[in-house]
């Protein structure tokens, strides 16, 4: 399955020509038992840093959708230093421009996808119906 997704992501990122794409999964760390939020599928990506990014509920992008299981949007990232403390994707991939949409299955929270240019760009309606439609397609690989 985890072909196939990765092959999905890939498919998304060449459909809604975006810069970067990623999905957030998450785990319970089994010593802390706390939940922790990485993201594991991505395309687009000019390094492997975001593999060392782990957020807890609440924290980042990953954790903020995954906290209030609404989509988050951002733009002018560049230009904000405090935004990119707290968006350590955003600071590692040089991202302009974000949308994230939670991956909800019987209202549960099951991933984050993420979707980013590395410049400004206006996000429209249209776009973000069509990347919230391929967030909810995401559901059937998890």
């Amino acid at each position: 399955m985890t072909d196939q997704l990765q092959q999905k992501i890939d498919q998304i990122k060449e459909e809604l020509q975006v810069d970067f794409i990623a999905l957030a999964l998450s785990t319970v760390d089994e010593r802390t038992k706390v939940r922790v939020i990485r993201w594991q599928y991505v395309a687009g990506n000019t390094n492997q840093n975001y593999k060392r990014i782990r957020l807890q509920v609440g924290k980042g992008i990953g954790g903020i959708v995954w906290r209030t299981g609404r989509a988050f949007q951002a733009t002018k990232l560049q230009k904000q230093p405090e935004k990119l403390v707290e968006l350590p994707i955003t600071r590692m991939e040089k991202l302009e421009t974000i949308v994230a949409f939670p991956v909800v299955e019987t209202g549960e929270v099951k991933g984050v996808f993420l979707l980013g240019y590395r410049s400004e760009t206006d996000v429209t309606e249209a776009f973000l119906a069509v990347a919230k439609d391929k967030a909810n397609e995401l559901v059937v690989y998890l």
